[in-house]
Formats: C-alpha cells, structure tokens, sequence
C-alpha cells in the first residue's frame, strides 16, 4: 500500500518542544512522566494512550503510538508478530517505529513518517486511534491537557495567556513561566516549580534532529 500525506501542522521539533512542557507540568504536580530516553521522547496518560516521537537523523522522524479504545491496527507490538502492516511501500526505517513497540512490549496503532518536510502514514482502512486532538502533538490539544492536569490536582484554573507563554517556551521554561499557570488555593497541594522547570529542560537536547 501507498503512503498518504497527513495534514498536521506541527513538525517534529514542535512536538517535542510540546512533550517538554506536557513533561514539566506533570513533574510539577507531582505526576508520573516519562524522562527522554536515547533518540526517543514519550508520553502516555492514565487511560492506556502512549505515544513516542522517535529522531533517527537526517532530519527524519516517526511518531508512533496506540490508543486503547480507537486503535484498530496493531503493527507488531506486543504479540511480536505480524500484525497490521502499518509500513508498506513506505522507507524501510519507518520499520523502527515497529521495533521501538516491540522494544517495549507495547501495542502499536499508528506510525507516522516525517520526511523532512512532512507527515505521511500508509494507507490502510482500519482506524489507527491517532487524533491529534486527544495527543500532545497541537498547541490546542496541549492547551486542554495542561487544563484537565490542574483540575484533576485541584489547581485553580490556568490564565490562558499564561499558558500560551509556557507553550512558547517549550523546553526553556522557567520555574516562573511554571509559576504564572500553576496556582493552588492556599499553598495546596503543593507545587514542585523547580522539579517541573529541570523535567523540561531534560528535553532541551535530549533528542538530535
């Protein structure tokens, strides 16, 4: 099968700048994140979505992940086998995407390839559970995430345009970017603003183009 375009807007170094904060206000309230690992950002929630943005050089990437309830595929991940073929006739490196799963024993549902310039996916009937509105991949859908972590922490609401400057930060925020979002009523619960301003900053060369 043949690789079709993906109209995302956000590039590779978007998406990472993305997990860095998602990765910072997490580490602040106290909530499980995961640390850049080589050549490799993730994210996952409580329910059962991960998702992984992968940087295998020459300006190339994958994002890969699964979502437990829309996810139709599965591209060899736990099973180790088979599964839906979710390469292709696409570049044979979109297959680490594939062993990036299996690496970690988890179900894979979509894989994505960034050529440099875009975003392209196989062309497969079944649904894949990629919707950009429900993963850290947009500023918007970011925005919602960094909204329900403060009410599910019984933080008071964030101030939008605070929250669109720590998004602007990216992996250089600050202990005060942190500080102008993350308010909690009478000093609790607590926030760790230098915990959450170093968890961005593992991300600020964790991951080469």
């Amino acid at each position: 099968m043949a690789v079709l375009p993906v109209d995302l807007d956000s590039t590779p170094d978007d998406i990472a700048s993305l997990l860095a904060v998602d990765a910072a206000v997490r580490a602040a309230v106290g909530l499980d994140h995961h640390p850049p690992a080589p050549g490799a950002l993730h994210w996952a929630d409580d329910a059962g979505m991960w998702m992984a943005l992968l940087r295998p050089g020459d300006g190339r990437a994958l994002l890969v992940g699964w979502h437990p309830e829309f996810s139709l595929t599965e591209g060899g991940g736990n099973s180790r086998e088979a599964g839906t073929d979710l390469v292709g006739d696409a570049p044979g490196w979109w297959r680490r995407g594939v062993e990036h799963a299996r690496s970690r024993n988890a179900d894979l549902g979509f894989l994505y390839g960034w050529d440099g310039s875009r975003w392209w996916r196989l062309d497969q009937p079944a649904d894949d559970g990629f919707d950009p509105e429900l993963f850290p991949v947009t500023r918007a859908a970011l925005r919602d995430i960094v909204d329900e972590l403060a009410d599910d922490t019984l933080l008071d609401a964030p101030d939008p345009d605070a929250v669109e400057t720590l998004l602007t930060a990216g992996s250089g925020l600050t202990a005060a970017d942190l500080a102008a979002v993350l308010h909690a009523p009478d000093g609790w619960p607590e926030v760790d603003l230098d915990a959450g301003a170093r968890a961005a900053h593992e991300h600020r060369s964790a991951v080469t183009a």
